[in-house]
């Protein structure tokens, strides 16, 4: 394997940086995480595995050993099972369920990243997450050296998170989705329907690659292409409460709240806009004029300073409302 010293975040995150991590190699083979592991332990580095970089955050040199994940494959269990290699780019792995007559993900088209990447935070978008669908997770067992298989239920999976996203011990190797064989068309988020409205489609009419589209579309138009204004996709977490909690805050009735399940949910972005960050700009950091959750770097910059940059907002906001927003992607 080629092992790459001093090698620059800028070629690994779509949220350009000036950050380096000490060696840097690629894993398109299971064979090959024998030789990672044991150059990791000549050098005594922790080991990092990455996707597309899409919802990373690199915050200093990381002083370790990237991996950046190319294994592929897409395998059929049986006619609602499939097993799909962590490499594989999560949007087209959407567009072949489609083809192939596997419904429920369009919900979760566009949304960059790998496969593997998915289950770390559970991504989610227009009403649905990808914990719904899965049904086991085939890891890289790194403090036992062997590989460990783990089921839905056993992942931790919550609102943006897992058990995958504060431990550094799994490699994901494969996620296995589990398809209904009565999908319903979920078109019950706000923006969707409003899509679906201006749109003059007929409700009853509706196909689960319409929703593929719509969703593809919506994104297009909400949220700027990180090729071109670098970003994260939504830099801050919407904000879930219980009663409790909610019950807490002193805030004004102009604040929107939604009901979902047994919690009160608060949208970020409109805490975000309401007290003037979208479209505002400090150096190089800023926050996107077209989509109040993300974050955008204008030129490569130090980690410190998105940071600093984030936690303005979340300090300003907090002592404003008493609710802190949390950093959705993974700080490293």
């Amino acid at each position: 394997m080629n092992f790459i010293e001093d090698y620059p975040f800028s070629e690994l995150s779509s949220l350009r940086t000036t950050e380096t991590a000490s060696f840097f190699c690629e894993l398109s083979d299971i064979n090959q995480i024998d030789e990672i592991i044991s150059f990791s332990n000549e050098k005594n580095l922790p080991i990092l595995i990455i996707g597309e970089g899409t919802n990373i955050v690199p915050t200093k040199t990381f002083q370790g050993l990237v991996v950046f994940n190319k294994l592929l494959g897409i395998k059929e269990i049986d006619k609602m099972t499939i097993e799909v290699a962590s490499g594989e780019n999560w949007h087209d792995f959407v567009e072949w369920t489609l083809r192939h007559k596997m419904f429920g993900l369009e919900n979760l088209a566009l949304i960059p990243g790998t496969v593997g990447a998915g289950p770390i935070q559970n991504i989610g978008a227009y009403g649905s997450e990808i914990s719904s669908f899965i049904k086991k997770i085939t890891c890289f067992d790194l403090k036992t050296g062997s590989i460990k298989v783990l089921y839905a239920n056993e992942c931790g999976f919550g609102y943006r998170t897992s058990i995958f996203k504060d431990c550094s011990d799994y490699i994901i190797l494969s996620v296995t989705f589990q398809f209904k064989t009565d999908p319903k068309i979920n078109y019950s988020y706000g923006s969707l329907e409003d899509e679906i409205y201006n749109n003059n489609i007929n409700e009853d009419n509706l196909t689960h690659g319409d929703i593929f589209d719509l969703v593809s579309k919506i994104r297009k138009k909400a949220l700027p292409d990180y090729k071109e204004f670098p970003n994260v996709g939504s830099f801050f977490k919407n904000v879930v409460l219980t009663k409790e909690e909610f019950s807490k805050l002193d805030i004004t009735e102009e604040i929107p709240v939604y009901l979902e399940g047994d919690d009160i949910k608060i949208s970020a972005a409109f805490l975000i806009e309401k007290f003037g960050w979208k479209g505002y700009r400090e150096g190089n950091v800023g926050i996107s004029d077209q989509h109040a959750l993300v974050l955008v770097t204008y030129e490569e910059t130090p980690g410190d300073e998105i940071l600093k940059f984030a936690n303005k907002i979340i300090n300003q906001i907090f002592s404003m409302t008493g609710i802190k927003l949390e950093i959705e992607p993974t700080l490293i």
